[in-house]
């Protein structure tokens, strides 16, 4: 089953996020080569300074443990370690995924529903909405971020919100990573349906944009744990499942 690893880490305002991460290019294009590795992408928020937002997408529990004890891994620990890095106000998770698909249908609408699950659906299943998307003028990209605040916050507000992310990748300056978190399918159609989810797509359709062959996707979770155990491990797979 798919597992996909998110979350943030913060820094120092005094450092300069976009040096940091160009620093560990080899590093992130190391995990990008490994088996099963479908996304590792660590992003600015230019709304939290400081702050950078961790992406990851692996096929396996198996895939994401062997990457945990990998160079590429240690690596990189140790290359973040060498900034100013901030106490964590959260955690790291892992969450395994038991349903994928497009947000958008063939008409398109984007629908928090998922349309082509056939299987029961437990009760308050997380989802997650994540993808990119790429603008023509990266020297905009900040700014169109930035810019986009009230959409963001407002988001951020609406029931069931945990997380609601858009964050620059300075490896292709570009591309902006989206990430967002809701409680339930029913929290997310709600959102769909809201002027924020309207007004930041007529905010976002003013730029430029490349048209890209990925699309956005939503995922079911059907279980959530951190990546550190109590020892300060970090474990691919989930304690308590075979």
């Amino acid at each position: 089953m798919t597992v996909i690893v998110a979350g943030h880490v913060d820094f120092d305002t005094t450092e300069n996020i976009s040096e940091m991460l160009h620093s560990v290019k080899p590093l992130i294009e190391g995990a990008l080569s490994e088996t099963g590795c479908r996304a590792y992408s660590w992003t600015e928020d230019h709304l939290t300074p400081g702050r950078v937002w961790v992406y990851e997408e692996w096929e396996s529990s198996d895939t994401l443990d062997d990457h945990l004890n990998t160079d590429w891994y240690r690596n990189m620990l140790a290359s973040l370690g060498s900034y100013k890095m901030l106490p964590p106000s959260q955690p790291i998770y892992k969450y395994r995924v038991e349903h994928l698909e497009p947000v958008y249908d063939e008409t398109p609408k984007a629908r928090g529903h998922f349309f082509t699950a056939d299987e029961p659906v437990k009760t308050n299943m997380a989802v997650i909405v994540a993808g990119v998307i790429q603008f023509t003028e990266v020297d905009q990209v900040p700014d169109i971020l930035i810019s986009a605040k009230p959409h963001i916050d407002g988001a951020l507000t609406e029931p069931g919100c945990i997380a609601y992310s858009w964050t620059q990748c300075h490896l292709n300056p570009g591309r902006v990573q989206v990430y967002e978190e809701w409680t339930s399918s029913e929290t997310l159609e709600a959102h769909l349906n809201s002027h924020f989810y309207q007004d930041m797509g007529a905010h976002l359709g003013s730029f430029e944009r490349i048209q890209t062959d990925s699309p956005i996707l939503k995922y079911r979770i059907d279980l959530q744990q951190t990546v550190y155990d109590e020892t300060g491990v970090a474990k691919g797979h989930f304690l308590g499942t075979q």
